[in-house]
């Protein structure tokens, strides 16, 4: 400390990352060197604090906060599910007569409460509002709110300070980002209200000198603790960068999406090919509609892929304006990441207004099925600032303000097809069964490179999920939906009637479908199960139809719901099928069955056969 005043140092500033100890998810030492990267956050500001300030950094994941250690300021930056722990580190603090500054995106969100349990606030990004701050802190008047009024430019950035962070304590502290906001506006993220609706580019020669910066630090610090540390630690030093666990060259781009300008991806990537490093990064899944641009990014170093797939599901997809991805799609352009040796790790979100119980097992056994490396589940969360937020909020749907628990692993709403309690089963079950051996073994049997170090992130994970998270059962309608789930063949063509209101909708144009698909969702209005019919519906898939419902009906005792109005076509004995008195009575003691728009799809088929009897809905049903 005396030879830091010496130099002209005279102020200390302490910042603080928090993360509640007593959090079951905290990860342990092996677990954070597997899988886990650090914030930029506090890296940042710490870049854009003046010079003549030392600066420590605490990252509470790693190590314990000294409340008695010197200093003059203290930094938070907070997300939601840390605040409490935010707000108990700033009580200490304070209470030993220190100044407290918050910023991150809750304190934007949730100023007056953030404002209670600190000294200062920073709404929004931070590098034009730190360095105001802490001059006016060291006049003596350090306003409550700092508030931004136009996004940083990103020329000429100050590169985060990174070497604070605790050495030997992460998969890589080489973090850096390329690009800022998202012009996708998914209903659920809070990056685009945060950080801006479009995207912001650093200069590529910028970014390139950071990265060689870096890389030349880190192998130094590794060659230093081989040569200083014992001849054991020399040895698993020298394993771990053999097998690629750990590894100078390994760098993670913590930008929300890495490749929003393909024009600047391809300057990017081309510039990063003489580094000689590896990457990762957070992508939309569709990059893999592009071979070539999948291809440069291999070539230039990238090893791993996060994409938010979210669901599985276009119709959740559509509800949380993430249209863009298409499930038809998935497999695909996961296949073009695993053809150029990049793993996948989706990014799956459960309890959206479309999800019932069946979307637990239709996930994990896709994500098993495409060899997927890693996925990370989470619970749909309404982070304060999000349009979900606000939706969900102003329709009474929140019961739990707990903050702690807006991490993406608890339920803190109401579901719309399913109970709170199924949704939290859901989720435990579906990290028990993903992270299970057999599936590991499944899914990494196609791995052609970095697979110790695959295998590894998928132990560690395995560990976590077995110590935080409780086993998780699937209520017996999650069966019932799978099983009367189906895409059945149609083998009579002759005397096809067609919809009338699928030809009113769609037109004539599409080729015929010669398959009839079933489609299955609890209703979020009646204790039913809707079934959605497309496609061609011969006699044969028909009587198979019957008799799947007559076993829902049975194992799930709930009325069931058959809509016709996307069926493409029907042929007279289908019809006749649907409305044989006997199958409908085989239901009839489990549960009713009734029809939608039955008689407005076939009125002319129907004008002859009896509807006596026979449970029509004649309701328009727009929610159904």
């Amino acid at each position: 400390m005396e030879l830091i005043r010496s130099l002209g140092k005279t102020r200390t500033l302490l910042l603080v990352d928090p993360y509640p100890r007593n959090n079951p998810y905290h990860l342990t030492a092996s677990e954070r060197r597997s899988v886990w990267f650090p914030k930029l956050s506090l890296p940042v500001i710490a870049a854009y604090t003046p010079p003549d300030w030392e600066v420590d950094l605490v990252d509470e994941a790693v190590q314990d906060v000294d409340f008695d250690r010197p200093c003059d300021l203290v930094g938070l930056s907070v997300m939601t599910c840390y605040a409490p722990r935010a707000y108990e580190i700033a009580t200490e603090f304070r209470k030993r007569g220190k100044k407290v500054v918050m910023g991150g995106v809750h304190p934007t969100y949730c100023p007056d409460e953030a404002l209670r349990y600190c000294d200062a606030i920073v709404c929004g990004e931070a590098e034009d509002l730190w360095p105001q701050l802490v001059a006016d802190f060291e006049a003596g008047a350090m306003k409550r709110m700092y508030k931004m009024s136009q996004f940083p430019a990103l020329e000429h950035y100050i590169s985060p300070h990174v070497e604070l962070l605790s050495p030997d304590a992460y998969m890589t502290r080489q973090c850096s980002f390329t690009t800022r906001g998202c012009h996708f506006e998914c209903e659920f993220c809070s990056v685009s209200p945060f950080n801006g609706k479009t995207t912001r580019r650093r200069p590529v020669p910028e970014v390139v000198k950071e990265l060689t910066r870096i890389k030349q630090w880190i192998r130094g610090e590794l060659v230093e603790r081989m040569r200083e540390g014992s001849l054991w630690q020399a040895f698993m030093t020298g394993l771990r960068i053999r097998i690629g666990v750990e590894d100078g060259t390994i760098f993670a781009f913590v930008d929300d999406l890495h490749n929003s300008n393909r024009g600047y991806c391809r300057e990017l990537w081309e510039a990063l090919k003489p580094l000689k490093i590896k990457w990762g990064c957070q992508s939309t899944l569709f990059l893999g509609d592009d071979a070539e641009m999948v291809k440069l990014a291999a070539e230039s170093g990238c090893v791993s892929v996060f994409v938010g797939m979210e669901s599985l599901d276009e119709d959740c997809l559509q509800e949380t304006n993430k249209s863009f991805n298409r499930v038809q799609k998935f497999e695909d352009e996961i296949k073009m990441f695993h053809d150029h040796g990049i793993m996948v790790n989706p990014g799956i979100v459960f309890g959206f207004d479309n999800d019932d119980e069946a979307v637990f097992e239709r996930a994990v056994e896709f994500l098993v099925k495409n060899r997927v490396e890693l996925a990370y589940f989470n619970v749909l969360t309404p982070l304060p600032g999000t349009p979900l937020y606000e939706r969900y909020n102003n329709s009474g749907r929140i019961f739990d303000r707990d903050w702690a628990k807006y991490d993406g692993k608890h339920v803190v709403y109401y579901p719309s097809r399913m109970s709170p309690e199924q949704l939290q089963e859901g989720f435990y079950w579906a990290n028990h069964q993903f992270y299970s051996w057999p599936s590991i073994w499944e899914r990494l049997s196609g791995t052609k490179q970095r697979l110790p170090a695959r295998f590894q992130m998928n132990r560690q994970f395995r560990k976590l999920v077995k110590r935080a998270c409780p086993k998780g059962t699937l209520s017996p309608v999650a069966a019932v939906l799978k099983g009367l789930q189906a895409k059945l063949p149609t083998f009579d063509t002759e005397q096809l009637i067609p919809n009338a209101l699928y030809a009113i909708k769609i037109g004539e144009q599409t080729a015929r479908e010669l398959w009839l698909k079933i489609k299955v969702k609890r209703h979020d209005q009646f204790s039913a199960l809707f079934v959605d019919l497309e496609g061609t519906l011969d006699h044969l898939n028909a009587r198979e139809l019957m008799e799947r419902i007559k076993q829902a009906a049975e194992k799930a005792k709930m009325d069931i719901i058959v809509n016709f109005e996307h069926l493409r076509e029907a042929t007279p004995g289908a019809l006749q099928t649907l409305l044989d008195v006997e199958a409908l009575k085989a239901v009839a003691p489990y549960a009713k069955v009734r029809y939608r728009k039955f008689k407005e799809a076939f009125e002319a088929a129907t004008q002859d056969l009896s509807l006596k009897g026979r449970e029509l809905l004649e309701e328009d049903w727009q929610d159904a």
